[in-house]
């Protein structure tokens, strides 16, 4: 509940912040547009300490990632839970979402959901810090939101323009970057990148921004 409670004022924070960093950082310090709210916020749940089994921490971290399924969201301004009995329903049967990717390199586990990650580390292994993972959503977020302002633009009937810097050559790079494994990339790693990127489906949209932007010389 509390997530979607503060999904109002964080996205207003995100706004009025981008709005700021925008004017700040303009070229000539020329005043910007309003940045416009973004339509919802990503979530990062590290959990830590537990009292489940192990089919009840699987349930769990599922439940942390698409927690939308215990809630209903009929009217955004007023989002009320289901109550106690679907979440023990889902617990009892061992429940998982069917567009969540669940990712493990050892004994810790994770689950990437479309707009957030939970994540379980185990102390004694190499695990995965929410720095990581908060990094590599940024960049999946920012090169989804970069694609789909050139995709918009071609269903609008536009011709999309772009500075020279990020243009399909950009979107390119940023292709390969995401789905080629690096040499000192852990295990753990890779596989969150891949779950994340599966449910993200950036790869399709940057290969189709990237077309997009060859054709019209961009």
């Amino acid at each position: 509940m509390w997530r979607y409670r503060s999904y109002l004022t964080d996205r207003g924070w995100v706004g009025q912040r981008m709005t700021h960093l925008l004017d700040q950082y303009s070229q000539g310090g020329t005043p910007v547009y309003r940045s416009p709210d973004p339509e919802y916020v990503l979530s990062v749940y590290e959990l830590r300490d537990h009292s489940w089994s192990k089919a009840g921490l699987d349930t769990a971290l599922q439940l942390l990632t698409t927690p939308s399924v215990l809630v209903n969201r009929q009217n955004p301004q007023n989002i009320t839970p289901l109550g106690t009995g679907v979440e023990d329903a889902k617990f009892r049967d061992g429940w998982e979402h069917p567009e969540a990717v669940a990712f493990d390199g050892g004994a810790s586990r994770g689950v990437a959901g479309w707009s957030g990650v939970a994540y379980h580390p185990q102390p004694d292994e190499r695990a995965l810090t929410t720095s990581q993972i908060v990094a590599l959503e940024l960049d999946v977020q920012a090169l989804w939101a970069l694609s789909s302002h050139v995709l918009h633009m071609i269903e609008e009937g536009k011709d999309p323009v772009m500075p020279t810097e990020y243009g399909w050559r950009f979107l390119r790079g940023a292709y390969v970057r995401l789905t080629t494994a690096r040499p000192t990339e852990t295990a753990q790693h890779r596989v969150m990148r891949e779950a994340i990127l599966a449910t993200s489906e950036l790869p399709d949209r940057l290969r189709a921004a990237q077309d997009a932007l060859r054709d019209s010389n961009q």
